[in-house]
């Protein structure tokens, strides 16, 4: 099956503040195997991501940009989203404008500020131990994602602890937010709109390719371990990596690679019939 993108792009996350070094982008484009794409500075902000990417954007590229945090919150049926607190918020996008307000214009996309908000600060665990009404609610995408890969995906309310999820898909949502609001004419945000325009955002899950690759969820940190995975993927070796990766750039690669073979085999856009109402809701890992 022909591709439908000029190219697949992979990126792995990070919803830290001030100066970080946890994001880093690949792409494939044609047959080449994954490259990493090299940030014009030191490092890359999220700021600096939603520019390029929108350089790409109107530049008329087709382009499938894979990220790694979650899109959405947990849609709970009778409650919607939040626990009854905000009834007027109905779908993806409106909450979207709500996280940008209640993030106060943070630098960089970040969004400390929110987790103060009235209508945010009950749902968040941010310090000391569990209190006793805390929820761990999750989306639908998790739930079956943890299914498909034997792993436990923290929900996005939980900002504590070393498997935290949460500051990266808030600052994540920012970002995206941006880069669709700048060409909405060429971008669409998947599963919330159909993928039917030039661009589309997709979130992804590395531990996923890794684990459909290498039968593992271990991250790839040599050049040998990744082209071994990038051969159960149909993909040439990765064009110029270094023999030592770090866990970002492993997981920027193998997702980059990940996301071109499931378009090949017809498995991008796809939901669960009975999954598809909360998913456009609350969002949806490709290939889950």
């Amino acid at each position: 099956m022909r591709e439908r993108f000029d190219c697949y792009i992979g990126i792995d996350w990070s919803g830290a503040k001030g100066r970080y070094s946890g994001i880093a982008l690949a792409e494939c484009i044609d047959e080449s195997g994954p490259r990493l794409i090299v940030p014009e500075g030191s490092r890359w902000t999220r700021s600096t991501v939603a520019d390029y990417l929108g350089q790409r954007i109107a530049r008329g590229e087709r382009l499938l940009a894979g990220f790694d945090f979650a899109f959405g919150f947990p849609w709970i049926e009778g409650e919607g989203y939040l626990a009854k607190r905000v009834p007027h918020i109905t779908d993806a996008f409106a909450l979207w404008e709500l996280i940008e307000q209640a993030s106060d214009e943070a630098p960089d996309f970040h969004a400390g500020p929110l987790v103060t908000h009235e209508a945010f600060a009950p749902s968040y665990w941010v310090s000391g131990k569990q209190k006793p009404d805390w929820r761990n609610d999750k989306r639908r995408t998790e739930t079956a994602c943890g299914e498909a890969t034997s792993t436990y995906p923290e929900t996005v309310f939980k900002l504590i602890g070393a498997k935290q999820v949460g500051k990266a898909a808030l600052a994540g949502i920012r970002t995206l937010r941006a880069i669709r609001r700048a060409a909405p004419a060429q971008v669409a945000v998947w599963p919330f709109e159909d993928a039917d325009k030039p661009t589309v955002l997709a979130e992804i899950y590395p531990t996923l390719f890794r684990r459909q690759a290498l039968g593992s969820t271990t991250k790839i940190k040599d050049r040998a371990t990744l082209d071994t995975a990038l051969t159960a993927l149909e993909s040439a070796p990765a064009a110029g990596a270094p023999e030592r990766l770090t866990d970002h750039e492993g997981d920027a690669l193998i997702s980059a690679a990940g996301l071109r073979w499931l378009d090949r085999a017809g498995k991008l856009f796809t939901l669960p019939e009975e999954a598809e109402p909360q998913a456009r809701r609350e969002g949806w890992i490709v290939g889950v």
